[in-house]
């Protein structure tokens, strides 16, 4: 039995023969779809945000939480309220909440 022969993600690339010739699995060439650059639509929150985060008392955070429940709406939404209030009491003017790219609704 022959053995087969060894794929290494170095020479992973589209077009390229990692011994799979034989078996009719080498893959074609596909372009790929470009963006342009600056170009917004449909970028996700993690894109278009940075990650910070916070450690609060736990009897604290359980207090918020059930705030958060009883006036339906998220804790995250309750904290950049939070951090918007205080950026305006400090006369700090950049935007606070990371705002997504809007996706058009195929139609």
């Amino acid at each position: 039995m022959a053995k087969k022969p060894v794929v290494s993600y170095a020479g992973l690339a589209l077009g390229t023969d990692q011994g799979n010739a034989e078996a009719g699995l080498t893959p074609a060439a596909v372009p790929l779809p470009e963006q342009p650059p600056g170009k917004s639509e449909g970028r996700t929150l993690k894109e278009s945000s940075t990650h910070l985060m916070l450690y609060l008392n736990p009897p604290a955070a359980k207090a918020l939480k059930r705030y958060a429940l009883d006036q339906n709406v998220k804790v995250h939404d309750l904290l950049i309220e939070a951090v918007e209030d205080w950026f305006r009491t400090h006369g700090l003017k950049e935007q606070v909440r990371a705002e997504m790219g809007r996706r058009r609704s195929g139609g």
